[in-house]
């Protein structure tokens, strides 16, 4: 609910200030787009979940798991509908379909769904750096009021503040020395050896990325996934005349930011149309474009998770009857 009322705040946020001539011009973009384009970036989409499909099972298969591509992908889908109700439960969701109808252990998969994370993580922090340098002048002033002078602000408060680093000191000390003392007992608990026995598992799953049958194909779809993230949002600048003209870099920046609304709130509601305002008010684009585009680029995707999410947790059931 917390991460919900984010999502609704951001959109109150966007829309509180718009006009009546604002709204007018919303709903001529909305009336006069090419809804063909929306199209195509929902196929780019759906092209990007296949290939987050087959990568899973290539790093299930070092583990000695060799789940059916359909229901690996059945799992995907339900797993992005579910981080629409709250975010990061799809991860748990998806483990759980596959050890319900591919009898695969929660910890190993678990382990691969975080390997994917991290080298997902990694490819956005490349791309947040090469789109930051490719538009640095006209983002560099944003940055430097919004995010940069604010940090310095907190951070250079927490360090004058003598006696809060000391009692935060005085309680990690504390906390080593208790561990330390009692590290027999620690270990020896039930419930320590259990989580200790989860973890190692949960590690081979991620170890399970340097085991691949084909490194190559693997990197290669890593990259496409990628690939068509940028491709559905792309795209979409052909559904408006007035953004028509928005570059290759132009929409780097805004798929870069954007992922940030994503993780932020449900399926980035809200925050992710927020971003993308501001962005594109940066930019020199109107209010009322930045909120139109924010929407049908959102919504696009959006629809490919609500209609093939729904359709694979159907297929699931159907496809699995004996199981």
């Amino acid at each position: 609910m917390v991460f919900l009322g984010l999502g609704a705040f951001l959109i109150w946020l966007a829309v509180k200030d718009l006009t009546e001539d604002d709204k007018m011009q919303i709903e001529k973009s909305l009336s006069e787009a090419n809804y063909v384009w929306i199209a195509l970036s929902m196929a780019a989409g759906i092209l990007a979940h296949i290939s987050r499909a087959i990568r899973w099972k290539m790093l299930l298969a070092p583990l000695g798991f060799v789940p059916k591509l359909n229901n690996t992908f059945y799992a995907v889908m339900v797993g992005y509908l579910g981080n629409l109700a709250f975010p990061r439960l799809g991860e748990v969701l998806r483990c759980g379909i596959l050890k319900r109808y591919e009898k695969i252990p929660l910890p190993q998969s678990f382990g691969t769904v975080i390997t994917e994370r991290v080298i997902d993580v990694f490819i956005l922090f490349c791309l947040f750096i090469v789109s930051t340098w490719l538009e640095y002048e006209r983002i560099k002033t944003y940055l430097t009021e919004n995010i940069i002078h604010p940090m310095k602000l907190k951070f250079h408060s927490l360090f004058e503040n003598k006696m809060m680093l000391f009692l935060l000191l005085g309680i990690f000390i504390v906390a080593l020395l208790a561990i330390f003392i009692f590290r027999k007992k620690i270990f020896q608990n039930p419930i320590v050896q259990k989580i200790r026995t989860i973890l190692l598992n949960f590690l081979e799953g991620i170890r399970s990325v340097a085991k691949v049958n084909n490194l190559f194909l693997f990197v290669f779809h890593s990259l496409f996934i990628w690939s068509m993230y940028f491709m559905s949002l792309y795209i979409c600048v052909f559904t408006f005349n007035e953004t028509k003209s928005m570059t290759v870099s132009d929409c780097l920046v805004i798929m870069t930011f954007g992922s940030l609304g994503v993780i932020a709130t449900p399926g980035g509601i809200g925050a992710y149309q927020w971003i993308v305002l501001q962005i594109m008010l940066l930019w020199g684009y109107s209010t009322a474009m930045g909120v139109a585009f924010g929407w049908v680029a959102w919504l696009a995707q959006t629809a490919v998770v609500l209609l093939v999410g729904l359709l694979s947790f159907g297929l699931l059931a159907i496809n699995n009857k004996e199981k």
